[in-house]
């Protein structure tokens, strides 16, 4: 005989485990802006960088708007936004006046995300800096790297292998992000990289363990605008050089997960607090459509079969737990 403690441990284990990713929890959907604008390098990862976050996106309550326009950075538009994210940017890729609106959303409550090259961009913007913890020096060539989370205790780590192993471009930086109070979250084994450009005489620039990954709490921008409650969090990968990697749940569970946590620090409107971001609530679904009604094309499968067979994780961990009850109070009986 099961008892109920028992049967319902397995439920909710079984619900968490098929409702993973978990969503952001914010009551509006947060509206990031994707931003990929390169004046220098362009990595041939962005269009399925693009591809990825558009296919995820809705799992995760986030709506995305993807842009090269560097116009985009007016006052009037980027107060929509409760979020950038930037993918393998690089050079500068804003002029003076778009910096002087990415500073002040910043001090605003913007959330910032950045991914790969976002840390060789802007390097002129003390903002940025702040925002993205340390900016890019230099990488030795692409190769096999094993890289380690320090902690599963964070969204961006939490579905991390404790050694993941893969190719990629390991990033050098021109200081430790940790002096701009960022926390390390990944780090990657440098004894087995072929890195000559390394001294081992001298201090490693971007600090001890080597930092892969981070996230920054309060972000120093040493200025917060009027009516802004604080600076919002930032996340922080140098991992997504190539196409394969983009192409795997655990690089893209990295990235939401980093992408989430810092916008569920609540600074901005989605969140129902701060001077920026999405307050526009979407409209309700439209009502369910007669079970017998047929699609468009004519083939009779009915739209409330065409829904249910594409539920997200979150729906069918429901349906899970729903049913696990419901054996449960089957057996007790």
């Amino acid at each position: 005989m099961f008892s109920i403690g028992t049967l319902l441990t397995t439920a909710l284990a079984a619900a968490v485990a098929l409702a993973k990713p978990n969503p952001a929890s914010a009551p509006v959907s947060p509206r990031v802006l994707v931003f990929t604008k390169t004046e220098g390098f362009r990595h041939d990862s962005i269009p399925t960088a693009i591809e990825q976050l558009r296919k995820y996106g809705p799992e995760y309550n986030i709506l995305f708007d993807f842009s090269e326009d560097a116009t985009t950075f007016s006052d009037t538009n980027m107060t929509k936004y409760d979020g950038v994210l930037f993918v393998s940017t690089s050079e500068n890729i804003l002029n003076a006046d778009q910096q002087g609106v990415f500073t002040k959303w910043l001090q605003s409550g913007g959330v910032y995300s950045g991914v790969h090259l976002a840390c060789g961009t802007l390097q002129n913007m003390a903002a940025y800096k702040a925002a993205v913890g340390a900016l890019f020096e230099y990488h030795p060539e692409q190769q096999v790297a094993t890289f380690s989370p320090l902690t599963k205790d964070h969204p961006a780590t939490a579905d991390m292998p404790d050694q993941w192993s893969y190719s990629e471009e390991v990033y050098f930086f021109q200081s430790d992000p940790r002096e701009m109070g960022a926390t390390v979250l990944v780090t990657v084994d440098k004894t087995k990289l072929d890195n000559p450009n390394e001294d081992p005489n001298q201090t490693p620039k971007s600090g001890t363990p080597h930092p892969i990954a981070w996230y920054i709490e309060q972000p120093q921008y040493n200025y917060t605008v009027q009516g802004a409650p604080k600076h919002g969090r930032s996340f922080y990968t140098s991992l997504g050089h190539s196409n394969e990697v983009w192409q795997t749940d655990t690089f893209m569970y990295h990235v939401f997960g980093g992408l989430t946590w810092a916008l569920d620090g609540g600074s901005t409107r989605a969140y129902q607090v701060g001077i920026i971001g999405n307050n526009t609530t979407p409209p309700p679904p439209p009502p369910p459509k007669p079970e017998n009604e047929t699609t468009d094309s004519g083939e009779g499968t009915s739209r409330a079969d065409l829904r249910s067979s594409s539920a997200s994780p979150s729906f069918a961990a429901a349906g899970v737990l729903a049913g696990a009850l419901a054996l449960g109070a089957a057996i007790l009986l």
